[in-house]
């Protein structure tokens, strides 16, 4: 080989190298954008949770419904759990054994709590909520009431107790207080007065200034609200309890609120602690074509882009890498199937704290879907938690 021919491998090597590299950086470069975009829509837009209509009713009485999977697959609709289901002009629950029947169709247990029945080839939704209101879930009403946020009026439900100690309830993020209802049952049994609230961005609440959701950062500040607001009508003490991103809310009060005396324990179910690690969590179960997932390191790049768009600081959001605001009691509950929340993050929390967390994992459960599978022991581990305090 001559040394002409070597200098002409030599450039073309060079050449191929910084192609690469420009086709490596513009991956990136767009991928991020386009990605940090996605975590805009999916992770920091406000908008309320809705139950898609992406079942079909194919045959309904008072005891049993088929239904068929027209839409997309629900791995929890052919569990044995226990779930809500709504269509135009009724709300009925799902519950006892399922069994499949012919083609995508779910055979299951059913009981009608509000309405009618639904015609058939109805259009239905699958919930996790399991109840449509309180009196379904408690036997009684509750009262509509609001106390004063800084942002505002805040409304809130309260169910009156016998006991000085009072349980505050924060929903996850979309959602509202009927995700509460699940938890509610297991406070109200235990005697407490129970507040379940809003908070900024809820439908019939204020607007956070940035029209985002903050996972923490401002809506503390209503649960700080809230907590006084227990405390002026006789409360003495108050117990913690959040659902995914309400999770996120409690610790920041926590994090921010030097004074935890008033506060006797906590209860989380797949607390969403770190959103960073939530959205790579999402990035690798995405698929791509060719390159199967998401890669670490182009989910990276997207939180970076995101903080440059959109000021996400990622490290005031992670409530795991310093445990420090966690000095009472708590118990965690989370589903080992979560595909929302990973369940390592309540793993590391408990590890942190051995003598204060107590973490029910719960085999096969989905995201904030642990009562679900078996309401009556998830109801009396709660009930246990609280008698314990």
């Amino acid at each position: 080989m001559t040394s002409r021919t070597r200098r002409w491998g030599r450039r073309l090597a060079v050449a191929l190298l910084a192609t690469v590299l420009v086709l490596t950086g513009s991956f990136y470069v767009l991928g991020g954008l386009e990605f940090s975009g996605q975590i805009r829509a999916d992770a920091l837009a406000v908008r309320p949770a809705t139950t898609g209509h992406d079942l079909t009713e194919v045959r309904a009485d008072r005891r049993r419904i088929v239904l068929d999977e027209t839409a997309q697959s629900h791995d929890e609709l052919a569990s044995d759990g226990v779930f809500g289901i709504t269509w135009t002009g009724g709300y009925g629950r799902l519950h006892g054994p399922a069994s499949t029947a012919p083609g995508e169709r779910v055979d299951r247990d059913f009981r009608l709590l509000r309405g009618r029945l639904p015609d058939p080839g109805a259009s239905v939704g699958w919930s996790r909520n399991a109840f449509p209101d309180p009196r379904t879930a408690l036997g009684r009403p509750v009262r509509a009431m609001a106390y004063d946020g800084d942002l505002g009026a805040m409304p809130a439900w309260f169910a009156p107790g016998r006991t000085d100690t009072w349980a505050v309830l924060v929903h996850g993020k979309g959602e509202s207080r009927t995700e509460m209802l699940r938890l509610m049952r297991a406070t109200t049994a235990a005697g407490l007065p129970t507040l379940a609230i809003t908070y900024r961005n809820d439908v019939g609440a204020p607007r956070d200034p940035s029209g985002r959701y903050q996972y923490g950062r401002t809506e503390w500040r209503d649960l700080a609200a809230a907590v006084d607001h227990a405390t002026a009508h006789g409360a003495r003490r108050v117990v913690l309890v959040g659902t995914s991103m309400g999770g996120a809310v409690v610790a920041s009060y926590l994090r921010h609120v030097e004074d935890h005396t008033r506060i006797a324990g906590l209860v989380l179910d797949a607390p969403m602690l770190d959103l960073g690690a939530v959205v790579s969590y999402a990035a690798s179960r995405r698929a791509l074509p060719v390159l199967g997932h998401v890669p670490a390191s182009l989910a990276w790049t997207a939180k970076r882009f995101a903080t440059l768009r959109y000021g996400v600081d990622w490290g005031a959001l992670d409530y795991v890498d310093d445990t420090r605001w966690l000095d009472r009691p708590t118990l965690v509950f989370h589903g080992t199937d979560d595909g929302t929340v990973p369940v390592a993050l309540s793993r590391r929390l408990a590890a942190a704290h051995p003598d204060l967390v107590t973490l029910r994992e719960v085999p096969g459960a989905g995201h904030v879907a642990s009562w679900n599978a078996d309401p009556a022991a998830y109801e009396r581990r709660v009930r246990g938690f609280l008698a314990r305090l």
